[in-house]
């Protein structure tokens, strides 16, 4: 499944969610949900969805950590 991915970026320092970079991910079925990559986290917004999944990067680095070490276990 081919997934596109579109930001725009303006020159400006990270700093509340109100001004993150946003990168809009679509599939072959339109618009599969939102990134927002701010000073605080990263938050992701499935379509259809609210509110969004917020981690702070401390969250999101022990989050791909984990997953490193679980791939690595299982040999994948």
């Amino acid at each position: 499944m081919a997934h596109s991915v579109e930001v725009n970026i303006t020159s400006h320092p990270l700093s509340r969610e109100e001004n993150g970079i946003v990168f809009v991910v679509a599939d072959s079925d339109g618009r599969f949900g939102e990134l927002t990559i701010s000073k605080g986290g990263v938050r992701w917004r499935p379509k259809n969805k609210h509110q969004p999944h917020f981690m702070t990067w401390a969250e999101f680095d022990r989050s791909m950590r984990a997953r490193i070490e679980r791939r690595l276990a299982f040999g994948a």
